[in-house]
């Protein structure tokens, strides 16, 4: 829908607070009653545009993690995805700085949750499965990982490689040798 379109656009470039409805329906070419027609308020848009961004990512983790040859490398391979992904300024901007603010943070999560921290949770155990890891509860290391790639996420431009290598450190220790 070109409506999601245009303000995934400006959402990422100038941030929810900063982006005018009415600056999303001239980027659309729709007119103001069609953003009504399809969406309560701009937080209702938001919410398209975040979940878009977020089914958009998942898909990429995905299709990265299937790239690896055993379940320990399509779970590094999955977390790297993301972490390359959080230095893009739509899912940075989108997903990690607006979306706890613009939704609060329970509707954030719950969202976020279905979309990444359930994938990794079963990627996970399919690790443990394999003997590649030590057995744990597999939810609450997800919780702890997502945590840990969250804030990686949101590292600065000049301190992001340092958190992602050591996120990926952080992994590499979960590894049974």
């Amino acid at each position: 829908m070109a409506l999601t379109v245009a303000a995934r656009e400006l959402f990422a470039e100038l941030g929810f607070h900063a982006t005018p409805a009415e600056a999303v329906v001239r980027r659309a070419g729709v007119t103001s009653g069609a953003l009504y027609h399809h969406f309560q308020d701009k937080t209702d848009l938001f919410r398209a545009a975040f979940e878009a961004v977020e089914v958009c990512l998942a898909g990429r983790v995905a299709a990265e993690a299937r790239l690896g040859r055993d379940a320990w490398e399509r779970l590094e391979r999955g977390v790297a995805e993301y972490l390359r992904a959080c230095r893009e300024t739509e899912v940075r901007r989108i997903m990690l700085q607006d979306g706890p603010s613009v939704l609060g943070w329970e509707e954030w999560h719950t969202i976020d949750a279905a979309h990444h921290l359930r994938p990794l949770a079963a990627s996970l155990a399919l690790v443990m499965r394999a003997g590649m890891m030590e057995r744990r509860p597999p939810e609450p290391l997800a919780r702890v990982l997502m945590g840990a790639l969250t804030e990686a996420g949101l590292a600065s431009s000049s301190d992001f490689a340092q958190a992602e290598s050591a996120t990926l450190w952080l992994l590499g220790r979960l590894k049974a040798v």
